[in-house]
């Protein structure tokens, strides 16, 4: 619990900083001034602290529809801001690498807004002005993207992963993987459902789930995860723990989990028959659980145990940076999530100063490694140069 308000009190601070230095430099493009000015000051200050509450609200309350009316509402000012601040810092720096494109397309611009009817025949700054009002209206335009994107585009990302000596029986084994769906303020069951019916017109031998599977505590939400008993597969469906899952309560909500006939792999493996091959497919707990739950100490080895000698070995670990223990253990593909892509800019490109392997598949030393970019998303409803996706994976011999 002290984790979870020490990460509300930074993420506060920051929506903070973010939301009043846009908001500062924008008026002053503007040039904005009067009543207005406190008006518009007064109505930030809400929107920052509504990100927190509304976050606390959704783990509390049982009024399933107003909490989502709220998240909805937070946490996409939220990610509108976010573009915002980043396209404000743009915005300052054209302003002082101007080359003279900036002030034509402004003059240009603010003879085009006279012409409309807009009242800014009062206004001297035209470069400040044409600046702010171009950043406004882009942010607005890319948000509207990144939200479409995330409730309407869900498409399969579909990888052949080689592999070198693959027994026989192995050639073409199909693995469907989501991550990351996070079931909470406002992902639902209607969106898993969904994802339910694309996992299954894929024929898949075996489905994994790659963790943060839900955000939020199991007494509200459980009921929503429901389409995942109607998963079908040749060999069943493996599930691992990520970071949210500790959030939010994870031993209450394993026996849930289970409830729907998934398999959880808790630094463990189970030995999956096809043909005359053995599939190892083992799974260990996020790479925090063990500061929150002892017990859950990641163990690589432990989930390796019994299976020294299978054919194929595969090890579910939500978060990529698992990929050095994995490879020291001998596994032969990770299959993770847990960056989201970075989710929308400019999550996208920041992200890859926190991992080395953020999307796609890759190969560190002697083992592969596959990142999906993620099935729902974590708080702001956006996607944008982060595509979500359900991923298809097929095991292909190669000489």
């Amino acid at each position: 619990m002290k984790v979870f308000f020490l990460f509300l009190s930074v993420l506060t601070s920051l929506l903070g900083f973010i939301y009043y230095y846009s908001t500062f430099r924008l008026i002053s493009g503007l040039s904005l001034n009067g009543p207005i000015v406190t008006l518009i000051l007064v109505g930030i200050g809400a929107l920052v602290i509504l990100v927190p509450v509304t976050y606390i609200f959704s783990r509390v309350s049982k009024r399933e529809k107003t909490q989502t009316f709220f998240a909805y509402l937070s946490f996409t000012h939220f990610g509108f801001f976010s573009i915002l601040f980043t396209l404000v810092l743009v915005m300052d720096l054209l302003r002082v690498l101007d080359f003279g494109i900036i002030s034509d397309y402004s003059r240009f611009l603010f003879s085009t807004l006279l012409q409309l009817g807009f009242p800014i025949d009062g206004v001297t700054e035209v470069k400040n002005f044409s600046l702010a009002f171009s950043t406004i209206v882009v942010a607005t335009a890319l948000s509207s993207l990144g939200f479409y994107n995330a409730h309407v585009r869900l498409k399969y990302k579909k990888t052949k992963i080689p592999v070198q000596n693959l027994h026989r029986d192995l050639q073409g084994f199909k693995i469907v993987q989501i991550s990351d769906v996070h079931i909470g303020p406002t992902i639902k069951e209607k969106f898993l459902r969904r994802v339910v019916g694309k996992i299954n017109l894929q024929l898949p031998d075996v489905v994994v789930i790659t963790g943060d599977l839900v955000d939020g505590p199991s007494a509200t939400l459980k009921h929503h995860l429901k389409p995942l008993a109607d998963i079908k597969s040749k060999y069943g469906t493996f599930y691992v723990t990520g970071n949210h899952e500790y959030y939010s309560g994870v031993l209450s909500w394993l026996p849930e989990i289970e409830k729907l006939g998934i398999h959880i792999l808790l630094n463990e493996n189970k030995i999956i028959h096809v043909g005359e091959s053995n599939l190892l497919m083992a799974g260990v707990t996020d790479l925090t659980a063990g500061s929150m739950i002892k017990s859950h100490q990641t163990n690589p080895h432990r989930a390796m145990l019994g299976g020294e000698s299978c054919d194929y070995k595969i090890l579910l670990a939500h978060q990529p940076n698992s990929i050095y223990e994995a490879n020291k253990v001998g596994f032969d593909l990770q299959i993770s999530g847990h960056t989201h892509g970075g989710q929308f800019f400019p999550g996208n490109v920041l992200i890859y100063f926190a991992q080395k392997f953020v999307a796609g598949l890759h190969q560190y030393k002697g083992t592969q490694i596959y990142v999906s970019r993620g099935t729902g998303y974590w708080g702001p409803p956006f996607r944008l140069g982060a595509p979500s996706e359900i991923s298809v994976l097929t095991l292909q011999s190669v000489e």
